[in-house]
């Protein structure tokens, strides 16, 4: 690797201020920050200035990964017109914070019983052939990441980086996992598509659920992805996305990383 930026997922109980305070002490690069819950885009922006202030004064950067749950595959246009435009305004507040990073998903929620992956898939097309181009006006570059619950996983993903040249990838390794990737297959994704992947989320899991554990904690082998990432010379962002506030599992977790590097 030439060069592996660490950082952690800001969590929603986490206070913002003192928290990149400690990802500075810690040496970690940047935070992943949620624009939901308490980091919902409307409840932040009257701090916005606060917080980019933070972030300059520790010296420590930001990605911003855009909310989830507004679905930018439904099937009702007026929804995904919706979505599009709650999306972009999150871009903008990334622009504000002073990240060049934006992930989010490429998905659809759409009743299974009701629309077949054919339309579904088109449907999130519809919308991301506004929010890359979003993205990109902004001077961001939009980091789509692998997902479980439809059709753009890890392994249907080539699909979706030919279909959209100016996008760029966050490989979620939990997720390529759940959608049976082998340890081996990851290694041999990251070799060929390392163009493209710019963003990664380190996940570790014990079985068939998203668990979001540190590196090391769960059965993933990662032997196969670093040694993918070195072999390529792969520079770019990794976010420790763990499901916890406690310092000491995250600093955990970062040391199990520089143990690859």
């Amino acid at each position: 690797m030439r060069s592996l930026d660490l950082g952690f997922t800001l969590g929603l109980e986490m206070s913002f201020e003192p928290t990149v305070r400690w990802a500075a002490s810690e040496g970690f690069d940047f935070v992943e920050l949620l624009l939901d819950g308490p980091y919902a885009r409307q409840r932040v922006e009257p701090r916005v200035a606060e917080m980019a202030n933070a972030l300059d004064e520790h010296g420590v950067g930001i990605v911003v990964h855009l909310p989830f749950n507004p679905d930018p595959g439904s099937p009702f246009a007026p929804v995904r017109e919706g979505v599009v435009t709650e999306l972009v305004a999150g871009m903008d507040l990334a622009v504000e914070l002073g990240t060049t990073t934006v992930v989010f998903h490429p998905s659809s929620d759409a009743w299974r019983l009701g629309w077949d992956d054919a339309e579904t898939k088109e449907f999130v097309h519809d919308s991301l052939d506004a929010l890359v181009p979003a993205a990109r006006e902004r001077g961001l570059d939009p980091c789509l990441e692998n997902i479980v619950s439809s059709y753009y996983d890890a392994t249907t993903f080539p699909e979706l980086l030919e279909r959209y040249p100016e996008a760029s990838m966050t490989f979620d390794t939990s997720h390529a996992h759940l959608a049976g990737m082998t340890a081996d297959e990851m290694g041999e994704f990251l070799r060929e598509h390392a163009d493209r992947v710019h963003h990664l989320h380190l996940v570790d899991t014990r079985g068939d659920t998203d668990e979001h554990l540190p590196v090391g904690m769960g059965r993933l082998d990662f032997d196969p992805v670093f040694d993918a990432l070195r072999a390529v010379e792969w520079d770019g962002t990794a976010t420790l996305e763990i499901g916890t506030s406690d310092h000491d599992i995250i600093a955990v977790g970062k040391r199990r990383v520089e143990a690859y590097e």
